[in-house]
């Protein structure tokens, strides 16, 4: 992670302070930045960039992978830590006290709340016009990826954080529409003036492609919004960098996924990706050795049983990187949109890429053969793409809203979810923090 000085720290100090509580100062002290002087410089808004890559990749990121994962089966649960089991339950075990929905809610809004404050305050302060542009798309970028994560797990969410904490709820299509228009926001600031060369020493480091990660990011919320011919040509641009982008970590701040399973007796991967009958990897598949170890016993009975293994890929030691995006979800969506225009040939090709791939450049290869199914068969090749999404994105905290998206029936009333579904809820329950606070929040979902 990047080291700041020691104003810069003393800033960074104040915004957490002021995004996480919102409360007024009467008393000011002279040891420390005014909001004014933070919000109003270069420095304060570039500590406020820092600190908010740097919360995203060590603390946010964790809550957008596992709740979903644990849902999905990805993870199995070997501790007894009521937050997690309750995840792992599901159904009406999951209520909005749990920490298991309340922690991602709160780290998704907080992470949200400080993209907003630099956008809020973008204009107040001297820099460059290439440096201004960089810090939008990066802000746009942050307040996008924290805004999807929410409505993947929850049917609406606020598109603005408000002060008084009684803020306005939107429907899944309006806020994919708004990460959307973000993401074109910063899309069309970088492709007016690249990330300037300040922006990267200062805030942004060597290991992300901005412009490549918010094309990703673009293609993944066209597909999930249905806009299927802008998701490929999203895929396309986000294909086209050369550079990796990498979520990176050091001895303080330490990968957090590997916190949770290797460094921690709570979870540990699902054998076979949690994957049961048909979506079971298939034998040779390369990507089952890239992420997935020795066994390494069984869930917790309770939490399903599950055979667990070894975690490896991203995750196996405190400093691996995360990718903040993989090029094999960029084949899969293009895959997914051909195949929902009915455009098989072009699915089938893009299937195919990720079924052959030899030469990932973040060594996500599978080595298999090319798909030997019907290709004439529209539901035959999406059930291909999604047990490929399972594989290749596994721990990407994409699960949920594939499976959902996949296969909307799958769970009813009627048919309760348990230890063993594919998820074992549609969407979470508003955590009962925010609804004690906020009066505009929506009823529960059923499931």
């Amino acid at each position: 992670m990047k080291n700041i000085n020691y104003l810069k720290i003393v800033s960074l100090a104040l915004v957490f302070s002021l995004v996480a509580l919102s409360c007024n100062r009467d008393f000011p002290n002279p040891n420390n930045p005014t909001e004014e002087v933070v919000f109003g410089s270069k420095d304060g808004l570039f500590a406020l960039s820092v600190g908010l890559a740097q919360y995203y990749s060590t603390t946010t990121l964790r809550q957008v992978i596992e709740a979903p994962g644990i849902t999905t089966r990805e993870f199995g649960v070997t501790n007894t830590f009521l937050n997690i089991n309750e995840l792992a339950k599901g159904g009406d075990e999951l209520s909005g006290d749990s920490g298991g929905i309340t922690n991602p809610w709160v780290t998704l809004l907080r992470a949200k709340g400080m993209a907003e404050s630099i956008l809020a305050n973008i204009d107040k302060a001297e820099m460059s016009e290439e440096t201004r542009g960089s810090l939008l798309a990066f802000a746009s970028f942050y307040k996008a990826i924290t805004l999807g994560a929410l409505i993947q797990m929850f049917e609406q969410a606020p598109i603005n954080n408000s002060p008084d904490g009684k803020a306005t709820f939107s429907d899944r299509a309006t806020v994919l529409a708004e990460c959307i228009s973000l993401l074109e926001t910063g899309r069309n600031a970088l492709n007016t003036n690249p990330v300037s060369d300040e922006f990267v020493n200062e805030v942004l480091g060597q290991d992300i492609d901005l412009l490549a990660s918010i094309n990703a990011y673009l293609s993944r919320y066209n597909l999930m919004a249905g806009n299927y011919a802008e998701a490929i040509s999203s895929a396309d641009a986000a294909l086209a960098s050369a550079q990796t982008s990498m979520f990176t970590y050091d001895a303080n701040n330490v990968n957090p996924i590997w916190d949770r399973t290797v460094n921690s007796t709570s979870l540990d991967p699902q054998t076979n990706f949690g994957l049961t009958g048909p979506y079971i990897p298939e034998a040779g598949d390369g990507r089952v050795d890239f992420y997935l170890g020795a066994d390494k016993g069984f869930a917790l009975p309770d939490a399903g049983g599950q055979p667990l293994s070894e975690m490896k890929g991203f995750f196996e030691t405190s400093t691996s990187s995360i990718p903040v995006f993989l090029p094999g979800e960029m084949m899969l969506n293009k895959a997914e949109a051909y195949a929902r225009m009915n455009d098989l040939p072009n699915a089938v090709a893009q299937i195919d890429l990720v079924r052959t791939k030899a030469n990932d450049p973040l060594g996500v290869n599978a080595n298999l053969p090319a798909w030997p199914g019907n290709a004439t068969d529209q539901n035959e090749v999406l059930e291909e793409i999604y047990k490929n999404r399972c594989i290749e994105m596994f721990m990407t905290g994409m699960r949920f809203e594939d499976s959902r998206r996949f296969h909307p029936n799958l769970l009813s009333s009627p048919n309760p979810p348990n230890t063993t579904n594919e998820r074992n809820r549609n969407y979470y329950p508003y955590p009962t923090l925010e609804r004690d606070n906020n009066p505009n929040t929506p009823p529960d979902p059923e499931i």
